[in-house]
């Protein structure tokens, strides 16, 4: 008989569950990312779904520069034709390509019913362009401006996708702070409340007081779960702004840094410089331009040189046939096309002054947008220098209203509302913290200077 104790099943279960669980969780702690704000970025960089999606056009931009420039290549085209036919000129047609040609084909009864005539034409076609209308250099024109166009494009979604990353990460940066402050609170309340059973047991003050410290306590324990559940989203947010799978959490702290003097009418004027969204809309406007030219080469000549070399035989693999070449020059001018290419003008016109409207819409909305990220940056500035006074006042005041209460000498809804004071002034001033991180991100933005490292040179 074994000495060994005999284990039940669902013992063994449990056991299995619990190692699974806590081998998954040193997993999942191992694959947390712990970053910076730059090195979040650089990973968002090359992980960001929308900035791979955005290289993708300047590729495509790039191949239709070389489209574009195929036009001034020749064209060769081979081609392979069978016909059958009892149509007297075709046939008479088949039968000189193919060599076969005699005297008695000019029997007018053979002429006249030729009967079923085949053949096998093979074809080499190459055709040149010389000039058409300028349409070859206006279309390479077109491209070079679509491939800036892009470029500039795919400036502006970086710089979006980076502020974005920047600002999820402050998100969290500040989640966990306004985590830390309830939880501090609620010891603060659990101290204070504390205080209250010990004087409600010594017959020092009513039942009421007890009642409201403990609602104040539960309140404040509530908050702490919603500041939980806030860290859990904007962690998650994080990570999928940066483009990331596994598990990320912040490095850097919410800090304030000194401020520096700024020029609002010089910011406006560097935005509407280095904004890539203008500068796409300048760049469409160039397209118009050309766009407008392309239109009005359809009343230009068109010079092309063509040659062809050609087999044609009564079967695919056959004796009986011939061969012939033909080289053209062919020069043609539209005369009339009922109107359309006049109309082709004016619609490339409208375009190009659609665009003009379009730059002049951005660049006030542009002004807008600088304006309001500068005065909210300076909102954010001087936030910071009145929280900062009012977290000390408030820590004073609940120390000095905790005291009176415990000397019965202030009722306790003073002391709960000092709680309520100073937890409020701390959650303000980590938003004017953060206001002021996210509001320099923002007018970099704003300017067109938001790079890898998330400010400009300012």
């Amino acid at each position: 008989m074994s000495n060994f104790p005999q284990v039940h099943p669902q013992c063994l279960l449990a056991i299995g569950l619990a190692l699974a669980i806590t081998v998954g969780s040193s997993l999942v702690a191992y694959a947390e990312q712990i970053l910076t704000l730059q090195a979040a970025l650089s990973l968002a960089q090359q992980r960001s779904p929308v900035l791979k999606a955005s290289r993708q056009d300047l590729r495509a931009s790039d191949a239709q520069r070389a489209i574009a420039g195929g036009a001034y290549l020749p064209k060769v085209d081979v081609t392979e034709t069978f016909t059958n036919t009892n149509n007297p000129a075709q046939a008479f047609g088949l039968l000189l390509n193919q060599g076969r040609f005699t005297a008695a084909d000019f029997n007018t009864t053979t002429l006249n019913r030729p009967g079923s005539t085949e053949n096998y034409r093979a074809a080499v076609t190459l055709t040149q362009p010389v000039y058409n209308g300028g349409r070859e250099r206006l279309g390479v024109q077109m491209a070079e401006i679509g491939q800036a166009a892009t470029a500039e494009n795919l400036s502006h979604v970086q710089q979006r996708v980076l502020f974005t990353v920047t600002k999820a990460y402050y998100d969290l940066v500040m989640a966990k702070a306004v985590r830390v402050v309830s939880r501090d609170t609620v010891q603060i309340a659990e101290a204070n409340l504390k205080q209250i059973q010990s004087r409600f047991k010594g017959g020092l003050t009513v039942k009421s007081d007890l009642l409201q410290a403990e609602v104040r306590l539960a309140g404040l324990r509530e908050e702490a779960i919603r500041a939980d559940q806030a860290v859990r989203v904007a962690a998650i947010g994080l990570r999928h702004a940066i483009g990331l799978n596994e598990e990320v959490d912040t490095a850097n702290p919410l800090a304030v840094e000194e401020g520096r003097t700024l020029d609002l009418h010089l910011l406006v004027s560097r935005a509407l410089d280095q904004r890539p969204d203008f500068r796409v809309l300048s760049a469409e406007l160039r397209k118009t331009q050309v766009g407008v030219q392309m239109a009005k080469s359809a009343f230009l000549p068109n010079v092309n040189l063509q040659t062809s070399y050609e087999l044609n035989n009564t079967a695919p693999i056959s004796p009986n046939g011939s061969n012939n070449y033909v080289a053209l020059g062919i020069v043609s001018l539209n005369l009339f096309n009922g109107m359309s290419d006049q109309a082709q003008v004016q619609k490339a016109k409208a375009n190009e002054e659609k665009v003009r409207e379009l730059m002049e819409a951005k660049r006030r909305e542009i002004e807008v947008e600088v304006v309001d990220a500068y005065y909210a940056l300076s909102a954010a500035s001087g936030r910071i220098m009145v929280t900062q006074s009012a977290v000390t006042q408030a820590e004073e005041n609940l120390r000095i209203v905790g005291n009176r209460y415990q000397s019965g000498l202030s009722p306790v809804l003073d002391m709960l509302t000092a709680e309520l004071a100073f937890n409020q002034v701390k959650q303000n001033r980590i938003h004017a913290m953060y206001d002021l991180q996210v509001g320099r991100a923002r007018l970099d933005l704003m300017i067109g200077e938001f790079h890898q490292t998330g400010q400009g040179d300012r």
